[in-house]
């Protein structure tokens, strides 16, 4: 039971849930009482809002800031022998590397016909999933230059500027386009990446990157003063059509990826960067980790509610614009101004949206 006493003496009050105790966790801001779990039989503690955890040693190390040493005579431990660990190394933004002249000729034939198939009758089944399924109209389908290919393609790499690369067994490997909704990131006029959201994937992934292209994050906007980073392209479409007037997005492709120095210089000059990747478990991580450590206390975990992403949030009825505005405006009188008239008169969703923006 030492840890639990040791929880309680740093002004922790616990309660116990069945086998276990729980309480509001002391380092950082959530208002759920109940995110810090306690096991006393086994010694731990985790956090199911920040992902912090550890033993009785740990807990003496984050919340009284002791070393491991000191931590371990508190609690009458011998340390014993210790290698110092490895320092660990800083992470620094590198530059996106620009897909070659070829490349990107092969790239702009392709998707040129992509987007002409799209507005055919061959892609009226999949602009009718994006205009209902994630909430796109017609224009931002067409200023984001969304296409459709239709059937596997397989081109000698070389005529895509590519160096040779071969299967394990010897096998030459070809640039394959699969079939699938085409998502491409063009800047500056020229065709960065083309990413194909396949329509049958079976055991493969869902998205696939065309070999060659740049692993540049999808920017949106540059002159706000709010950031808000989600995960995939389709999502900052949406977020940008509802409310590119009041905010900058940034599409990150996957939960792990990191900014390049483009993207890192635009989230050093912003004041708020809401992190609103996917709400699952990954995506949690990646938030109260990465992006905290890296950008501070403006970097604020602002996950969707009513749904992992903000396309099926929009499905469940959440006002994706008030949800932001709620992530931007902390006092209770900007905040009211903005939501107690927008979201149906709803008064429950009303009360999550004040609790998130913590007001």
């Amino acid at each position: 039971m030492q840890i639990l006493e040791l929880i309680e003496t740093d002004g922790v009050k616990l309660k116990k849930y069945g086998a276990t105790y729980r309480g509001r966790c002391p380092f950082h801001e959530g208002k759920t009482e109940t995110s810090l779990l306690v096991d006393a039989d086994a010694g731990k503690y985790h956090c199911f809002g920040c992902d912090i955890h550890g033993d009785e040693i740990q807990w003496l190390r984050d919340r009284r800031g002791l070393s491991f040493k000191e931590a371990c005579l508190f609690l009458g431990r011998d340390p014993g022998p210790r290698k110092d660990k490895p320092v660990p190394t800083i992470w620094q933004p590198k530059e996106s590397k620009e897909p070659g002249e070829l490349w990107q000729s092969k790239a702009k034939t392709f998707l040129d016909n992509a987007i002409q198939i799209l507005w055919t009758p061959d892609g009226e089944s999949i602009r009718k999933w994006l205009h209902a399924e994630k909430g796109l109209n017609d224009a931002t389908i067409k200023a984001a230059c969304l296409g459709l290919n239709l059937a596997d393609i397989y081109e000698p790499r070389a005529t895509w500027g590519l160096e040779p690369s071969f299967k394990e067994g010897g096998t030459e490997r070809r640039q394959w386009i699969p079939p699938g909704l085409v998502i491409p990131l063009i800047k500056n006029n020229k065709i960065m990446r083309l990413r194909i959201r396949c329509f049958d994937p079976g055991n493969g992934p869902r998205y696939v990157i065309v070999s060659g292209s740049s692993n540049t994050p999808l920017i949106i906007g540059q002159d706000k003063g709010t950031v808000v980073i989600v995960e995939s392209e389709i999502d900052a479409l949406l977020l940008s059509q509802d409310a590119g007037d009041l905010v900058s997005i940034v599409a990150m492709g996957t939960v792990t990826a990191k900014p390049d120095i483009e993207t890192d210089k635009l989230l050093r000059a912003a004041p708020i960067i809401l992190i609103s990747l996917d709400t699952d478990d990954a995506g949690a991580k990646a938030a109260w980790k990465f992006w905290p450590e890296t950008y501070g206390v403006k970097a604020k975990r602002w996950p969707t509610i009513k749904g992992k992403d903000a396309s099926e949030a929009r499905l469940n009825r959440l006002d994706l614009r008030t949800w932001i505005i709620a992530g931007i405006f902390e006092s209770e009188e900007k905040f009211e101004r903005f939501c107690i008239q927008t979201i149906d008169g709803n008064l429950s969703d009303v009360e999550a949206l004040k609790e998130m923006a913590n007001v």
